[in-house]
């Protein structure tokens, strides 16, 4: 198999799941630690944006370890289903720009959404709020899930025409 074409993309998914992985080792030795520092963030700003209100803070503290975990969760797999989206699209011998195309996608993608759930719980008890932090953020969720759903319907479109439609097989000199 030829890696030229999603060698990018490919090393995009893998520090994505070395990312998600990292996360979680993390998670192993230091969950008090983030979980501190949810509080402490909030409590800076009890007054000001929870108006007083501890079990407010506490509440959004506790979503933002939520988020740490969808994080964790999300780069890992979307990063291993961008790793499968790549070697099927170099495998079947999709053309060369749709190989990339496809590849980066999903390499971004799992990145970006992984780190939208980190940034997202990073921010969320500073703020006030698990929607003021995923609003002021939302781009970068938006752009991610957008490019991992191209890469998979351009992946699907063109498995789905190599299988049922077209008749002769593909050769291609790579």
């Amino acid at each position: 198999m030829n890696f030229t074409h999603i060698k990018f993309g490919l090393a995009l998914a893998m520090i994505a799941i070395l990312f998600g992985g990292a996360m979680g080792l993390g998670f192993g030795c230091c969950e008090d630690s983030f979980k501190n520092t949810f509080k402490e963030n909030a409590s800076a700003v009890l007054v000001d944006k929870y108006k007083g209100d501890q079990s407010l803070a506490d509440k959004v503290s506790k979503k933002a370890w939520v988020y740490m975990k969808r994080a964790h969760l999300h780069s890992q797999t979307m990063g291993v289903i961008s790793i499968v989206f790549s070697l099927v699209a170099a495998g079947l011998l999709f053309p060369p720009k749709l190989q990339m195309g496809i590849s980066i996608l999903g390499g971004l993608g799992s990145l970006g959404y992984g780190g939208f759930w980190l940034i997202a719980g990073f921010l969320a008890p500073g703020m006030g709020s698990t929607g003021a932090a995923k609003e002021s953020i939302g781009i970068l969720a938006q752009v991610s899930a957008a490019s991992f759903y191209v890469a998979a319907v351009a992946l699907f479109i063109t498995l789905g025409y190599r299988v049922f439609i077209q008749k002769s097989p593909v050769i291609q000199n790579q």
